[in-house]
């Protein structure tokens, strides 16, 4: 793809050329916004059929992943790096669809926990087959191009303090 067509590429020219600072770092959050926006785009029109949006979806498949299909509230905020009064949100929504069940933990009653129910646990499988057909929104991304990209994001994530 030549300059004209790559976005990304024009505007680092640009930045350059106009005696912007730091052009390459410029061009590199350019390029991760925009490939951030591109799987989103994707990943939400697979989810869609649903009733899913990403932070729903991420909320999920993040309690399929944990012990019991369950975990603090206050964990999945940290772990996802999302607000916690739009992890309470999207509690109250799956609980309502029956999706989710809130319990107090075991040992500590101050702590809340969101757990999954079979009928949420039969969701977010069916929605992880519809996005695995999809790739994740990285339909014609090769496997190890995809597991290049995961290795080198990896890498900038620890350099900006993501990774401890």
């Amino acid at each position: 793809m030549d300059g004209e067509a790559d976005s990304v590429e024009w505007m680092r020219r640009r930045w350059k050329e106009e005696g912007q600072p730091a052009p390459e770092h410029f061009a590199a959050m350019a390029a991760v916004l925009r490939t951030h926006q591109r799987v989103v785009t994707e990943v939400e029109r697979v989810l869609k059929p649903y009733g899913f949006g990403l932070t729903t979806y991420l909320v999920m498949a993040t309690l399929l992943m944990s012990n019991r299909f369950s975990r603090p509230l206050g964990q999945l905020s940290r772990h996802l790096l999302i607000h916690p009064t739009s992890v309470t949100l999207v509690i109250d929504r799956l609980e309502k669809d029956g999706l989710v069940r809130r319990e107090a933990h075991p040992t500590d009653r101050r702590t809340v926990l969101a757990i999954l129910t079979p009928a949420g646990v039969r969701a977010v499988k069916s929605a992880n087959r519809d996005l695995a057909k999809a790739k994740f929104g990285l339909s014609t991304v090769k496997v190890s191009e995809a597991r290049d990209l995961r290795e080198a994001l990896r890498e900038t994530r620890a350099a900006i303090g993501d990774v401890p």
